[in-house]
């Protein structure tokens, strides 16, 4: 069975601790070395990554794990825009209040 696991700050990574996810990696520097570590890990399938550590990585490295297929790097944005926040409200109430 593969495992979801979390990498990204302390507030990034509390939320998802709370949920149950045990994989967690708390990192402050040292992004790249941090990601390659997770993605040499054959029983993490997912790994759940804060936005902020996929901007600052440099191109290559964006890339490099971008196209990774096992595990899966999926950026998740600590912040809500207003556009993503307007079509979960129409989403769940079916009507278009901006409208």
């Amino acid at each position: 069975m593969v495992k979801v696991a979390v990498m990204g700050s302390n507030e990034f990574i509390v939320g998802f601790q709370l949920a149950g996810i045990r994989d967690i990696v708390e990192v402050n520097a040292n992004y790249f070395n941090e990601l390659k570590n997770m993605k040499s890990k054959k029983e993490i399938g997912i790994v759940v990554v804060d936005e902020k550590i996929i901007e600052n990585l440099q191109s290559h490295e964006r890339t490099e794990i971008e196209a990774s297929v096992d595990p899966v790097f999926i950026p998740v944005s600590t912040k809500v825009e207003q556009d993503s926040l307007k079509r979960l409200i129409k989403k769940s109430i079916g009507v278009d209040l901006w409208k």
